[in-house]
């Protein structure tokens, strides 16, 4: 071989190793939520995948079953792809990861960002348990007022002071063939069924 050969030979097997050392180190892409990674219930969340300029593509992924699904892509050269998730619940809540694709290889995937949501059993119950106290107290209301008209009520009178009422009786008219309900002086108690 001719020097000027070998020297190109060498030439470009170091710069192909260059370019192989460059593409086996992808930076890890950094991955975060804003405006936060606690969401409410039915909120919104973005989600941040960084990787670099050269970057082509990116996937969001989701943990389901010990495996990372993918959610979406966005394709585009850019140093940051945006992912938005409108509503949030106990479906769309978990694990995430993204990576990015550059020349025509996948970087290594970014460390996991936690979902978390608030969930439907942790909701703000606030309103609801103001109904509950309101109606709570209106019982109590009522309750304190059937107590007090029974206790401050018309009474029952005294024996001595049930001479002059009439007797509430049951009593059998001998005309009739039925019991009637009526009123009987004292007097005439007699003839009545007590």
């Amino acid at each position: 071989m001719a020097p000027r050969d070998i020297t190109l030979f060498c030439l470009v097997l170091c710069l192909g190793q260059k370019i192989q050392a460059q593409d086996e180190n992808f930076p890890i892409p950094i991955i975060s939520a804003t405006p936060s990674s606690v969401i409410p219930w039915n909120g919104s969340v973005k989600i941040l995948c960084q990787g670099t300029l050269e970057s082509y593509l990116y996937q969001l992924e989701i943990l389901e079953n010990l495996t990372y699904k993918q959610v979406e892509k966005k394709l585009g050269f850019q140093e940051v792809a945006e992912f938005i998730i409108n509503h949030m619940d106990t479906n769309t809540a978990g694990r995430y990861q993204c990576r990015y694709g550059r020349e025509h290889r996948w970087s290594a995937p970014s460390e996991a960002l936690e979902l978390v949501v608030t969930d439907t059993t942790s909701q703000d119950y606030t309103t609801e348990n103001w109904v509950r106290m309101g109606v709570a107290g209106l019982v109590l209301l009522a309750f304190l007022a059937i107590l007090a008209e029974n206790r401050l009520g018309p009474q029952l009178p005294h024996q001595e002071d049930q001479q002059d009422l009439p007797d509430l009786s049951w009593s059998w008219q001998k005309s009739q063939t039925e019991w009637t309900f009526g009123l009987t002086p004292k007097d005439h108690q007699g003839d009545s069924w007590s």
